[in-house]
């Protein structure tokens, strides 16, 4: 681990890490909190660690499911461990914050049992780290949305998609809830794998950003609140 590089584009962990990580995550989860700690302790910025090793880690896991290496139960059990390691280091993840307050606010939903929810986790961490007020919502039904964006004045709303067979829902959901937010200036953002695989979603489900990594999507988001901002000024007290 001494030779580890903390920069993320000379390539912080080799896959045998990352499935190393995995493989506590599904047998031993303080085994896994170990290994993270050991990567900190190595000298990997914590950021790194979340982006390069924890990210692929999610990633790998669902990719584990998809092939039969591993069933549903334990799929749910290693994001759940992957969830649990974010909750442990989020004080000193939040600690590195140099912004108190954006006045924004950011919500991002999932599904419930949905791997994809420990995006929606990291995400609340790096825009909470921006000074967003933010949360992440798991919803049984379109209702929730609705109701959850009726209520509180939201900036950003963000959801993941994962297979095309959700496209012409979430494309309905999202003009539904465009009409029914309190903010009408509300901006929605869509991540998840079917955005690297379908560049054209953005067009396709009539919302505004395409997300990134957890750091690109915070990054972008803040700067299309502040342009509409801008332009909208008496839509913001």
């Amino acid at each position: 681990m001494s030779s580890m590089r903390a920069r993320s584009d000379l390539g912080v962990f080799e896959i045998s890490q990352v499935e190393a990580l995995a493989e506590a995550c599904l047998h031993q989860c303080a085994d896994a909190v170990s290994l993270v700690q050991s990567w900190c302790s190595a000298g990997v910025d914590l950021e790194d660690v979340y982006l390069n090793g924890l990210a692929p880690t999610a990633r790998l896991l669902g990719d584990w499911w998809t092939s039969d290496r591993i069933d549903f139960a334990q799929v749910t059990m290693g994001i759940h461990c992957l969830q649990q390691i974010l909750y442990q280091f989020s004080p000193q993840f939040l600690s590195q914050t140099q912004r108190k307050t954006n006045g924004y606010r950011a919500i991002f939903f999932s599904t419930p049992h949905s791997q994809h929810s420990f995006g929606a986790v990291m995400l609340t961490e790096f825009f909470r780290r921006s000074g967003w007020d933010v949360m992440s919502m798991t919803i049984q039904s379109d209702a929730d949305v609705l109701e959850e964006l009726s209520r509180h004045r939201v900036d950003i709303a963000g959801f993941s998609i994962c297979s095309d067979r959700g496209v012409e829902a979430l494309r309905q959901l999202i003009d539904e809830a465009r009409q029914a937010s309190l903010n009408p200036k509300m901006q929605f953002m869509v991540g998840g794998p079917m955005v690297a695989l379908d560049r054209d979603l953005l067009a396709t489900l009539g919302a505004d950003l395409l997300g990134g990594d957890a750091r690109e999507s915070e990054k972008l988001a803040y700067q299309q609140v502040r342009k509409v901002h801008m332009a909208n000024p008496t839509h913001y007290p």
